[in-house]
């Protein structure tokens, strides 16, 4: 797998499996940090404005971002122009990368599998469910459960975005950032844990990283790759030239 040959790759898969293996190894560490948001029996920080106003807004965040990708590819093709490179291959690759990392992986295989109950559910923060560690399967909920983040997911999407669109280490912070708020809301809400917001930033990193080098970024010829690098071989006609100039 070529993917596996870029020093990137090899770094986001490594800090994946060394975070995994430290939330499971010190599972109180998803305890202690919701413990910071719990205040008088009850994570109130949830019932604030801006919370409300995330929770409201997630929807309207990925429908509307992806309508104004929609938007630019359509003004591309009409106009012939190339507006923040938006192409038929980064509308294909924003679309799989939602449907794929925060649909199918996040939403379908690990919430609807996992049962993991939600930090404001469980006994040590006044509920009746049972506290269960980051990758652990368990039968404490049955549906839309707190591993992993559906909203973290969403929020990390905007990685996504700043490949297709920018590629620049501002857009790319900044995309970060709104993963990083959107997860602290789900974490001082009580919604979630710190692990679950964590694994639901690196699928999505992983799963927009390795699309776009399949999708968008890879060469479909070998020669391109050969051109980019200065190794083009020269047309034949070129070869001649400098033949019958050495034989004169």
């Amino acid at each position: 797998m070529s993917y596996l040959r870029l020093t990137r790759g090899r770094l986001i898969l490594g800090s994946f499996a060394a975070s995994s293996i430290l939330l499971v190894a010190f599972p109180a560490i998803d305890i202690h940090v919701s413990r910071l948001f719990f205040f008088d029996d009850g994570f109130h920080l949830g019932n604030e404005w801006w919370a409300k106003f995330l929770h409201d807004g997630m929807a309207w965040f990925l429908g509307s971002s992806m309508a104004v990708v929609i938007a630019l590819y359509a003004c591309n093709r009409l106009s012939r122009r190339n507006w923040c490179g938006v192409d038929g291959k980064r509308v294909i690759y924003l679309f799989i990368v939602l449907a794929l990392g925060a649909g199918v992986i996040v939403n379908v295989v690990f919430k609807d599998n996992f049962g993991r109950a939600r930090p404001r559910d469980i006994a040590e923060f006044g509920g009746t469910k049972l506290f269960t560690p980051a990758f652990v399967v368990s039968q404490e909920c049955g549906k839309n459960c707190s591993f992993s983040s559906g909203e973290g997911a969403g929020g990390f999407f905007a990685l996504a975005l700043a490949l297709a669109l920018n590629r620049r280490r501002a857009a790319l912070a900044a995309a970060f950032a709104v993963g990083c708020v959107v997860s602290y809301w789900r974490v001082a809400s009580g919604a979630h844990f710190l692990s679950d917001t964590l694994v639901s930033f690196f699928v999505m990193l992983i799963v927009a990283d390795v699309l776009f080098y399949y999708v968008v970024q890879r060469d479909p010829e070998p020669a391109a790759g050969m051109r980019r690098a200065g190794l083009e071989p020269r047309p034949a006609g070129n070869l001649n030239s400098g033949a019958r100039s050495g034989t004169s």
